[in-house]
């Protein structure tokens, strides 16, 4: 019987956990990104040096190495070229280009929203300051329009700070295009969603845990359940995430939704068609006895999964907690010790090697999940 094979976009710790999980399941992995290095590289029986952004590229490659599988969990950046690649190798994908275009525009998505009363948000969208020179609402955020990562997404508390950002998240976006929104206020949260058959099969809510102001919208951990906020919000926002899956004729895919609960019910922040970056995945295993990772490629390559997505209910609040520092420096791992209660733990980096700005303020070098104890 032929090896089945698959190509992984991006070497990063995110597509680490979609490396390992291919491997341990009998395929041959090839890895591929515009640099050498990575967790994910050293995890795969291959690696070769194409950008993830490169569709041309990415669609060679699958195809010389007889692709059976092209996907991506964590990265924005390489579902278009997942999608591309998959598509003219007829090979399964989640998503078709429209979808994966308006869920990479933020004020797109903002705007698809609005017109249906979905999580309305005022908002502007910008490509030069003159285009939001006029706004007076604040707190505010600003971001790219197209970026990932947290990177150019501030908190602007009042207008002598408003212009900066703006030009900012102009600058680190690569259409040159940026989002201005009405600040929300509220418990942050996040749904992984797995639809199949135009079905909500996953729905699964947590409580995503920030820093301060100093370090907005960059998470330090997450919680299953959520503490936080009460049944009846969860429930809120799992309606949310139903009436918006059916707005966009969504069939089969993973979806990350990122919220806040609001005094006038959840509000929307962005959706991405993936797994997310921070291995809630690994938190759902654990806390709740389900395998969101094992679903999303299993329905992938075409599964009935449906008798497979309940799990069970947590025994108590279960976190994943980041370990994280300023990048530039050297990671030791004495500087960040394992829990003794850790039910599992990860290192992203090696002693002595050099900690890479991926947000440019504060990273992750390894994380944790456990039970809480009390």
């Amino acid at each position: 019987m032929r090896e089945k094979r698959a190509l992984v976009l991006g070497a990063n710790a995110g597509q680490a956990d979609l490396i390992r999980y291919l491997a341990e399941h009998g395929w041959r992995v090839t890895a591929c990104a515009h640099r050498a290095g990575g967790a994910g590289a050293k995890l795969a029986h291959d690696f070769a040096l194409v950008d993830i952004n490169d569709r041309d590229g990415v669609t060679e490659l699958a195809r010389s190495i007889g692709a059976d599988l092209v996907y991506s969990v964590s990265s924005d950046m390489a579902v278009p070229a997942v999608v591309e690649a998959s598509s003219r190798l007829n090979l399964p994908h989640y998503f078709d280009h429209d979808l994966v275009a308006l869920l990479d525009d933020k004020a797109a998505l903002r705007a698809h929203l609005n017109e249906r009363g979905l999580s309305v948000v005022p908002y502007r969208r910008v490509k030069t300051f003159a285009d939001c020179a006029d706004w007076s609402a604040f707190p505010c955020m600003v971001k790219p329009a197209d970026s990932q990562g947290q990177r150019g997404v501030a908190k602007v508390n009042d207008a002598a700070d408003f212009e900066a950002a703006v030009r900012r998240a102009l600058d680190l976006s690569p259409t040159g295009t940026a989002i201005v929104e009405a600040w929300l206020e509220g418990v942050e949260i996040s749904y992984n969603v797995l639809v199949a058959d135009g079905r909500v099969l996953v729905n699964e809510c947590s409580e995503r845990l920030v820093h301060g102001e100093h370090l907005v919208g960059v998470p330090r951990g997450h919680l299953i359940p959520p503490v936080a906020v009460d049944q009846a919000v969860v429930d809120q926002g799992a309606e949310l995430v139903e009436a918006v899956v059916a707005s966009m004729g969504v069939r089969e895919g993973t979806l990350y939704f990122q919220m806040k609960a609001t005094p006038d019910g959840p509000k929307i922040i962005e959706i991405a068609p993936r797994l997310d970056g921070c291995h809630i995945w690994r938190l759902m295993k654990h806390a709740r006895d389900l395998d969101y990772l094992d679903l999303a490629v299993r329905r992938l390559a075409g599964e009935d999964i449906s008798a497979l997505t309940d799990g069970r209910p947590a025994d108590g609040v279960y976190e994943l907690m980041f370990q994280q520092t300023p990048p530039g420096g050297a990671f030791s791992a004495s500087d960040f010790p394992i829990p003794d209660d850790a039910l599992y733990h990860e290192y992203r980096y090696e002693d002595g090697e050099q900690v890479l700005p991926i947000n440019g303020r504060m990273e992750v070098v390894g994380y944790y999940v456990r039970r809480r104890s009390n």
